[in-house]
């Protein structure tokens, strides 16, 4: 089950797998996941769609960002 919404500047998504929220404003963009592999709190480039590009998995977005993180 998934439960999603990209209509604000406050974006969500339920599943079963955790929660995700992300928060788009001028300057900044923030994302909050939580899930089994922990929490995350991460400040993101403006227009970012990590969750989008990853048709809103959240098992999948918690993978690329550990990829981000180990590359960087």
């Amino acid at each position: 089950m998934k439960i999603y919404s990209e209509r604000l500047f406050l974006k969500y998504l339920f599943s079963n797998h955790g929660v995700c929220f992300g928060v788009d404003m001028k300057h900044r963009s923030y994302l909050f996941l939580v899930s089994r592999a922990g929490v995350v709190l991460q400040r993101r480039p403006v227009g970012d769609k990590v969750v989008e590009n990853l048709d809103y998995e959240i098992p999948a977005i918690v993978a690329a960002l550990a990829r981000e993180k180990r590359s960087s």
